[in-house]
């Protein structure tokens, strides 16, 4: 008979993220900000949409925080390529307006969530909790 180790079970599965944004201080200041967060995981970077793109395809995140500011409309036209991806992870578009329009634009494309990026640190954490109930 095979007794399995108890720590084992119990040990959750980090949730992995993944995050997308052309500044090169809010990627650095939110990929410190996610690595700290239990539960979760940085599973990587990027600062371009093709970056980010093979980010999301080597990597398979369970979510991806992705600038929709990231050039004209790109960041919009990105949130529809990375749902269009086989196990596409959940996608919290990232922009400077967090309004109701900004918000409605972003489910739109295919985002799950919206985060202003000035409230942040206050909304991302209620936001992942919305996402993944277990692993908060």
């Amino acid at each position: 008979m095979l007794v399995s180790d108890p720590m084992e079970e119990e040990a959750p599965k980090l949730k992995k993220v993944a995050i997308a944004d052309d500044s090169p201080a809010f990627l650095a200041a939110a990929a410190n900000y996610v690595a700290s967060l239990p539960g979760f995981t940085l599973a990587g970077t990027a600062s371009n949409p093709p970056q980010t793109l093979a980010l999301v395809e080597h990597s398979m995140p369970d979510v991806l925080l992705l600038d929709l500011g990231m050039g004209p409309k790109r960041g919009m036209e990105l949130v529809q390529q990375v749902k269009a991806t086989a196990g596409a992870p959940a996608v919290v578009g990232l922009s400077l307006f967090d309004t109701p329009e900004a918000a409605a634009a972003a489910r739109r494309a295919g985002a799950d969530e919206l985060v202003g990026k000035e409230s942040f640190i206050s909304s991302l954490s209620a936001v992942l909790a919305r996402l993944f109930p277990a692993a908060s």
